[in-house]
């Protein structure tokens, strides 16, 4: 392979660009599924849990490849420079102008959208950890009441006492 001047043809700037575009939609599907997620799990959504993790293991395969796809791009775009870059930023000063900012803008937009791609993972994991909590404080209390004063749960007529359900206390995310 020839090695280029430190200067990128035009089309390469806008051919990286493009899959700094195409990589951002794969992560907005993305983040539209994690949204549905945490209102899935708000809602307690069993069924429609199960569908959007099987749209996430639709998705997660090309997102990962319009990553890999831009990653290769930009070391072949490296060697030929005869530089060792791995990162798209680097590459900036060898484009020209107008081309440098078309995939700076591209860049910005993917950054910003796997900011909140990461956000919303978080925000959907600490949702997930307090349901398991709450499950668990549940079945610890109807443990409780039931195997350690099953006697407790009903009164003197046969009625179920007014604790509510096994004596469970209702909290909700």
């Amino acid at each position: 392979m020839q090695t280029r001047s430190a200067r990128l043809a035009d089309e390469d700037g806008r051919l990286l660009a493009s899959l700094l575009e195409i990589e951002d939609r794969h992560y907005r599907r993305l983040l539209r599924l994690a949204w549905r997620q945490n209102s899935y799990m708000k809602r307690q959504d069993v069924h429609r849990l199960e569908a959007n993790a099987a749209d996430w293991a639709c998705h997660i395969p090309p997102a990962t490849e319009a990553r890999s796809a831009r990653e290769r791009f930009v070391r072949r775009l490296g060697t030929e420079t005869g530089l060792d870059v791995m990162r798209v930023r680097e590459l900036l000063p060898c484009l020209a102008p107008a081309a440098s900012r078309e995939v700076e803008s591209a860049l910005a937009v993917l950054d910003s959208t796997a900011a909140r791609l990461a956000r919303q993972n978080e925000l959907n994991r600490q949702l997930s950890e307090f349901c398991l909590d709450m499950a668990r404080e549940e079945a610890r209390i109807y443990r409780d009441v039931l195997l350690d004063d099953p006697a407790g749960c009903y009164d003197q007529s046969a009625q179920t006492c007014q604790r509510g359900a096994g004596g469970v206390l209702v909290r909700q995310a």
